[in-house]
């Protein structure tokens, strides 16, 4: 009769359980920047790092300790490697090591939702799970920082570099808003040709300051040298990795075929800007350099320089605050 009673016990409790969360997918859950959710564990040590830009909100939140993994990406910019001191290289951004992963024990990978991994599948069926936060565009980076901030237990932490990105952001939107003119921008990567579209980080710092985009298609994508040509851009803003042979940087795309009758090359409206400053939490000084470049002749009680400064103060920081543009602004 006993055996009988527990096993109509354990019929019960299987079906009164059923349906519920299992221990193993207990932990805290992270919604990324395109809407899903992944669930972390509730104590995270060790952190895979795909995407630099999450990795800088870490760093200001004092947590780039537990990242102990780095893309080869990261690895090869001297300025983001430092602060990583130590992580050992997992691979490509796009295509991590996943059986290196596994031997490190790693408990959260961080990548971009808007370029996944190759490799995603065989990640999540490893086991591991991956957070996919952009921190890369001013429409979705307020929640990108505090889902940062949740993820590593520094919430209050979070919402002050938010609180702060967010001030100079809408003081940057207002003053945009009175210019009278607005003028035609091509935004360049650092890979010559390749336009950024209206989707990206760039390509939406130009709409935040009412800039007009020559490219509207989204994503970045090589362009063709006619093309950019025929659509005569008043201003022309490539981003580079740093400020070294600027002046040779600025000859070659000013002695590219039939740039010479482009308006932006003409009127000498030809910019290069910091790449590390167009994305993370770091974008609102491209955002002031935008408009600085844009709307020379509005008074603005920010400078990108003077933002810069302040940012590194608020937390602690010690950014190179000169060389933001070439010309300098």
């Amino acid at each position: 009769m006993k055996k009988l009673l527990w096993a109509l016990l354990a019929v019960v409790l299987v079906l009164s359980t059923a349906g519920c969360v299992s221990p193993t997918e207990e932990g805290l859950v992270i919604t990324n920047t395109d809407g899903s959710k992944t669930v972390v564990p509730e104590n995270i040590d060790r952190i895979a790092l795909l995407n630099s830009n999450a990795g800088e909100i870490l760093y200001l939140l004092g947590e780039s300790d537990k990242i102990v993994g780095i893309s080869q990406s990261i690895a090869n910019n001297a300025e983001q490697a430092k602060m990583y001191a130590g992580a050992k290289v997992i691979g490509a951004w796009n295509e991590p090591d996943v059986e290196y992963l596994i031997s490190m024990n790693v408990d959260v990978v961080l990548a971009y939702a808007n370029a996944k991994p190759k490799n995603a599948e065989v990640l999540a069926a490893s086991g591991i799970p991956v957070v996919y936060v952009d921190c890369t565009k001013p429409e979705t980076m307020v929640s990108d920082i505090k889902e940062i901030g949740k993820l590593a237990r520094q919430e209050a932490r979070a919402a002050e570099i938010a609180e702060f990105y967010s001030s100079v952001m809408e003081e940057v939107r207002a003053a945009s808003m009175l210019a009278s003119t607005h003028r035609t921008v091509y935004a360049e990567s650092y890979t010559a040709w390749y336009g950024q579209g209206t989707d990206t980080g760039m390509g939406q710092l130009i709409s935040w300051t009412f800039g007009e985009n020559i490219m509207q298609d989204a994503g970045s994508k090589k362009l063709s040298d006619e093309w950019v040509v025929t659509a005569n851009p008043q201003i022309i803003i490539k981003l580079v990795n740093s400020m070294e042979n600027t002046a040779d940087v600025m000859q070659e795309i000013e002695d590219r075929r039939g740039f010479d009758r482009v308006s932006a090359v003409q009127n000498g409206q030809v910019w290069l800007i910091r790449n590390d400053l167009t994305y993370g939490p770091r974008a609102c000084v491209a955002a002031v350099a935008l408009f600085e470049i844009q709307y020379p002749g509005i008074a603005f009680a920010l400078t990108a320089e003077g933002v810069l400064e302040e940012f590194n103060q608020r937390f602690g920081t010690a950014f190179e605050t000169e060389n933001i543009t070439y010309p300098s602004l």
